[in-house]
């Protein structure tokens, strides 16, 4: 308060008043409206070639416009003569806005890390994994916010070593009551690193059964057949057999159904021919796996076995095709008039 006192009594005046508040309204126009037309002709004035720049001005646009925010404010009070300690203040904490912008920009780039190492990959001809991305993202993401926050605390004079080490055993008393999210972490990069599918691949474990979409330090998101998102924790996943759908060639449908006892031969063999010619006409299927047999006879009825395998391609409906399967069964059984056994035992459809 004495302090405002003595700058009121001694260095205050009007006009350098006004031109402090010229230079705080000329400040917030050039943030709201100026920077973002001119990053906006530079993003429409980039061509395609360069399209992935455009992520790198999206990511710092806002960045810029904290830098210049601050800087007028820090120029209006140094033309307003405000008090030496006050400007020497603004003067560092304006060195740590600096130093956070550049970490802000950064952190909202690895946010289109995907894309910059998917282009840079082209330049130098190496494929990027999809399912480090995610990862990788957030690990990176991670040492930026770690390195923003040393730079800051650093420029303040704070002994980062001191801090570091009192984290340090702060974080051992921690771990010991972490020991499952570090068993995710280490599942996690057992994942990444085994590569046992990728995001969008079609996988089934004995815990879950769908399409992955997206990997944490935590855990792994599946997306069911329901439409239902999962969370399935690393260390759980890592340590279960992994089938990948999408890296088969070919898929095998085999169901069973139970005819009645009373079901003549004649139409047994006529309904067997009549699927496995249907089936084989259709592109989906695999012509020469095409199965259609009474592999036994049961007091629940005849069993008929109908075996075929899809030929797996990346927009393959796999549920789809079997269901279509099914129903061409039923509707051959249904022109021949074959009824299915009433007293026939649950059958498991794989």
């Amino acid at each position: 308060m004495k302090l405002l006192q003595k700058w009121l009594i001694d260095n205050f005046d009007w006009q350098s008043l006004g031109l402090a508040l010229l230079i705080i309204i000329v400040t917030i126009i050039v943030t709201k409206g100026i920077v973002s037309v001119i990053f906006n002709q530079i993003q429409k004035r980039l061509s395609k070639r360069y399209e992935i720049w455009r992520d790198i001005l999206i990511a710092f646009e806002r960045p810029v416009k904290i830098v210049v925010l601050f800087a007028g404010l820090v120029w209006a009070l140094h033309v307003a003569h405000a008090p030496r300690l006050i400007l020497h203040y603004v003067d560092e904490i304006n060195k740590s806005v600096l130093i956070f912008s550049v970490g802000y920009g950064l952190y909202s780039l690895m946010a289109s890390l995907t894309d910059l190492l998917q282009y840079f990959g082209a330049k130098i001809h190496i494929e990027v994994d999809s399912i480090v991305m995610p990862f990788l993202k957030r690990t990176l993401q991670f040492i930026v916010v770690a390195l923003t926050i040393t730079m800051i605390l650093s420029d303040w004079g704070i002994n980062v070593n001191g801090v570091f080490a009192g984290l340090g055993l702060a974080g051992l008393a921690v771990s010991m009551a972490a020991q499952d999210p570090i068993k995710n972490l280490l599942g996690g990069i057992i994942i990444i690193t085994e590569k046992p599918f990728q995001i969008g691949d079609a996988i089934e474990s004995p815990s879950v059964a769908g399409v992955a979409e997206d990997i944490t330090f935590r855990s792994t998101l599946i997306r069911t057949a329901d439409g239902a998102l999962v969370v399935v924790p690393n260390a759980t996943l890592s340590n279960e057999p992994i089938t990948n759908w999408s890296r088969v060639a070919k898929r095998k449908i085999s169901l069973v159904f139970y005819l009645a006892l009373e079901t003549e031969t004649k139409e047994i063999v006529a309904v067997s021919e009549e699927v496995m010619r249907q089936l084989s006409l259709d592109e989906r299927f695999d012509a020469d796996s095409v199965k259609a047999v009474i592999s036994q006879v049961t007091p629940y009825g005849y069993e008929f076995n109908v075996n075929v395998f899809v030929n797996m391609h990346p927009d393959t409906d796999f549920s789809g095709d079997q269901a279509d399967v099914n129903m061409l069964v039923l509707r051959v059984l249904a022109a021949h008039n074959i009824h299915l056994s009433v007293n026939a035992k649950p059958v498991v459809q794989q």
